[in-house]
């Protein structure tokens, strides 16, 4: 059976589009689609039914989601153990962490972490939570650094959570706005301004702290990364707000200023529960994130 079909198959469910499935595994939405097609012709039942927003599993999608999720768990264990193997007992750690954290809090903590696992390999992805969350529950991260973003983490008994810090949000402007000239804003004085944003769940928390300083967010523009977004306040277009713990990796031409009462995000670090045991690899990670967290901000 085609792994790799079987990889698409399910990033289709989490997606719940062909054409997002692509984009999250890099392949062009012709090549999931014909993969998807290969699927089905091979068990000779239609895996997928098309509704108004995208896709979902039909029965035979369903029952064939639970197969392949065994599946592929065991052909990337296999690949480990080959590795292993092949190469000697190397330590592998797959981490997983939205933009901000990738920007500063991860690669510190991998530098504390390698202290006392020098030769370790690391694979990492980054995404938001929504996205990292079923990838840790399905095995292919061993941890995941997420917020409580909309729509927020589920409670889940499976799902372990340690809190690394709180994350308030700062405004950005263009270097030349006038406000950029004051050390500090209230939100309230940026409601005539035009935003820029990037992903839905930021977009809700715009929207939730400007109602409470009393007015509603223009978004004038929306972008699918901070690479972008950035791109478009530095040239004049808005302005956003980011997390703090972004601001060191954000381009020199921004100007950054605090808020008198920022919306603040909670920042976790996320592993699959376990029982009570010797520390892991995983959780020497974990205390490393802990310990790379900005100082004033960790718990």
């Amino acid at each position: 059976m085609d792994v790799t079909a079987l990889r698409s198959f399910r990033e289709v469910h989490r997606q719940g589009s062909i054409s997002a499935a692509a984009q999250v595994l890099g392949y062009t939405q012709s090549a999931v689609s014909r993969q998807i097609a290969a699927l089905e012709a091979r068990f000779g039942a239609p895996l997928l039914e098309r509704h108004a927003r995208g896709v979902r599993l039909t029965p035979a999608g369903e029952t064939l989601l639970g197969h392949a999720a065994v599946i592929l768990r065991r052909a990337e264990q296999a690949e480990r153990d080959v590795a292993a193997a092949t190469d000697g007992p190397v330590l592998r750690l797959r981490v997983g962490a939205v933009p901000s954290a990738a920007a500063t809090l991860v690669p510190r903590a991998l530098g504390l972490f390698r202290d006392g696992a020098p030769h370790a390999r690391v694979t990492f992805a980054e995404g938001l939570t929504a996205a990292l969350l079923p990838q840790l529950l399905d095995g292919e991260l061993d941890a995941a650094v997420v917020t409580d973003y909309p729509p927020g983490i589920p409670a889940r008994a499976d799902l372990a959570l340690t809190h690394l810090l709180d994350d308030p949000l700062v405004c950005v402007l263009p270097a030349a706005h006038p406000l950029a000239a004051r050390d500090r804003l209230a939100l309230a004085e940026l409601s005539g301004e035009s935003w820029v944003e990037d992903h839905a769940g930021a977009a809700s928390v715009l929207a939730l702290a400007c109602a409470r300083a009393g007015f509603t967010p223009r978004i004038d523009i929306e972008c699918g990364s901070w690479l972008g977004k950035q791109a478009f306040v530095a040239a004049g277009h808005g302005v956003a707000l980011a997390p703090r713990l972004l601001v060191p990796a954000l381009r020199p031409d921004l100007a950054v200023r605090p808020l008198t009462e920022p919306p603040l995000r909670r920042v976790y670090a996320a592993t699959r529960h376990r029982r009570d045991g010797p520390p892991t690899p995983v959780e020497d990670f974990v205390a490393a994130l802990a310990a790379g967290a900005p100082s004033g901000e960790a718990r």
